[in-house]
């Protein structure tokens, strides 16, 4: 549908422009240094109060976001409607490895294949599928996929 359409769109721009900023400005990369090492990156002159409120912010301009592309492709609307939509994002971070950013990209893709291809022999059970694929994961490769 077309509610769908725009949400992968606005989802792709979203999470494309999130990474340059991390990646390409001196905003990003005092973001990053603060989550390596937050006492190295003080003494470099990065203030930890400023960065760690600026990630709240996007934390909640991103969560925000998600909560209007998830009710637009949602029949009812609830305050608990998106626990299964976080428990699958938590599954995708550890899949692709803390702290990677590509690796989350690359655990969310293969997440999605699974998940249609598994809801598409019985549905129902792509929920099941992320569990025994981050159980197995967790056994063989605890650090995930490209993780560290």
């Amino acid at each position: 549908s077309a509610n769908r359409i725009v949400t992968l769109f606005v989802s792709l721009i979203l999470g494309s422009a999130f990474y340059l900023f991390l990646m390409s400005t001196r905003t990003g990369k005092a973001i990053r240094a603060a989550a390596q090492d937050p006492d190295a990156a003080e003494l470099m002159g990065v203030r930890i109060n400023r960065v760690l409120a600026l990630c709240f912010g996007f934390g909640a301009m991103m969560a925000a976001v998600s909560g209007l592309l998830l009710s637009m492709t949602s029949i009812m609307v609830s305050p608990v409607m998106g626990m299964e939509y976080t428990l699958i994002a938590i599954i995708v971070v550890v899949l692709g490895g803390l702290g990677n950013i590509k690796g989350s990209f690359i655990g969310g893709f293969i997440l999605g294949l699974v998940g249609y291809i598994v809801s598409s022999l019985q549905p129902g059970l792509s929920m099941v599928a992320y569990y025994v694929i981050f159980l197995l994961l967790l056994l063989v490769r605890p650090t995930g996929l490209l993780g560290r």
